[in-house]
């Protein structure tokens, strides 16, 4: 597949940033794991030298995104189970923890904030899934804004990636997106209620569901994953 020319401009997009825009695209499986690539066709997609593409790829290359064969080829790596599990395992202890703190003292501003997302998420479910997604995201980073903790949440997205897409392989599947909505709305009663113990079990509920089907995913789509 021949990647079309971007709007990213080589001056305003250096090498990390160009690495954050892939990023998005391996998380969101517009670039599939197993995936080749060429790095002729990133730097006509990018507009940019060989240096910005090189240093980008050795940068996804430490985040666990890309493999690179020396002399050889480049491709977006394969799903790792057992990471996604550890990378499952902190997500859920620290969101599990934040909502509690959240419901013991609720914010109505947060919850505003959140009853927006979510108003936003019902009119993009079914039809447009890459805004749903981008707003279920977002729906999460509004509680650690709320809390203060984005340098928490930044460690977070950067060991999130392999669960990341495996979400993305399970939010197509028939009902997925109806029980975010469901359990998005269940999150925001607790914290309206003020019950910090409900909050808790309602994310830790939201967010196992992914990868308690991960296997069943990698059943369907074994060359995707490790």
């Amino acid at each position: 597949m021949i990647m079309q020319p971007t709007r990213l401009a080589a001056a305003q997009h250096p090498a990390l940033e160009l690495a954050e825009d892939m990023r998005q695209r391996i998380v969101s499986l517009e670039l599939e794991p197993g995936r080749s690539l060429s790095r002729k066709e990133l730097q006509d997609h990018y507009g940019v030298s060989s240096t910005p593409v090189r240093d980008m790829l050795l940068k996804l290359q430490e985040d666990g995104l890309v493999e690179i064969f020396p002399q050889s080829r480049t491709i977006v790596s394969l799903i790792d189970l057992e990471q996604a599990r550890q990378a499952h395992f902190l997500r859920s202890s620290v969101e599990c923890a934040l909502v509690r703190q959240l419901a013991a003292r609720p914010d109505p501003l947060l919850i505003e904030a959140l009853e927006t997302i979510l108003q936003l998420q019902e009119k993009s479910a079914p039809s447009d899934l890459a805004t749903f997604a981008a707003l279920d995201k977002r729906f999460h980073q509004e509680l650690f804004v709320s809390a203060r903790m984005m340098h928490v949440y930044g460690v977070i997205r950067r060991e999130s990636m392999h669960i990341d897409r495996i979400r993305a392989l399970h939010l197509p599947v028939g009902g997925k997106a109806a029980q975010i909505l469901r359990d998005h709305r269940q999150i925001i009663g607790c914290l309206k209620a003020a019950d910090p113990a409900q909050a808790a079990e309602a994310m830790s509920g939201h967010l196992s569901q992914s990868i308690a089907i991960a296997g069943d995913l990698r059943n369907t789509m074994p060359a995707y994953f490790r």
